[in-house]
């Protein structure tokens, strides 16, 4: 009987509070109020979305745009317009952005992240234990990142640049961001290295 009261007066604290809160903002919450664009949620007559233009650079003229955090995927600085849609068999990214070519060009090269395979192939090994890539792996191992070399060839799960990369456009934030990044170094703002330091902040079970 003491427990059910305890939760009867919990219930109704919490009544009482949604009630105070109510009273103290003036009544009922407009459906309009609720919305960041200061229109009905309940209806798209009449909405347009805010004006916003993606810059005209051409490729090789823009000026690159610092990460928003440590291993971010870069924004795209320039025009992308004849670059897109990406396919597995048309990709004109790869025309600029490999290693191979990109300094010719002044392009910023795909990073060795992108030649590596991150979804390494599990087999049954000796005893009918579970094995990866040939190798037998441990319980402990569960938390462990594993990686393995493409040998110089793009790992065909990047070939959708767009789907991490996009263009930036002029468009004013709804909501201010106060996100602060912390880079350890300066270069990190302009290149990754998360294929050395990929395994940072891992909880490794020893």
């Amino acid at each position: 009987m003491k427990k059910i009261s305890k939760i009867a007066l919990s219930l109704a604290a919490a009544g009482l509070f949604v009630m105070g809160c109510a009273t103290t903002s003036g009544g009922d919450i407009s459906a309009t109020s609720l919305s960041l664009r200061k229109a009905s949620v309940f209806s798209e007559k009449g909405i347009t979305p805010e004006s916003a233009t993606f810059t005209k650079a051409a490729p090789g003229t823009a000026k690159t745009i610092d990460r928003s955090f440590v291993n971010a995927p870069p924004l795209i600085p320039h025009s992308v317009v004849g670059l897109v849609p990406i396919t597995k068999n048309n990709n004109a990214c790869l025309g600029c952005h490999l290693p191979e070519v990109a300094k010719s060009v002044h392009a910023t090269p795909i990073p060795k992240s992108h030649f590596m395979n991150w979804r390494p192939t599990y087999v049954v090994g000796k005893k009918g234990k579970l094995s990866l890539d040939g190798h037998v792996v441990a319980k402990t191992d569960g938390n462990k990142v594993y990686a393995s070399s493409t040998h110089g060839k793009l790992y065909p799960g990047r070939y959708n640049c767009t789907q991490c990369h996009i263009p930036q456009s002029n468009a004013k934030p709804l909501v201010k961001n106060t996100f602060k990044p912390d880079f350890i170094t300066t270069k990190e703002l302009k290149r990754s290295n998360l294929s050395q330091n990929y395994d940072v902040g891992v909880n490794t079970i020893k």
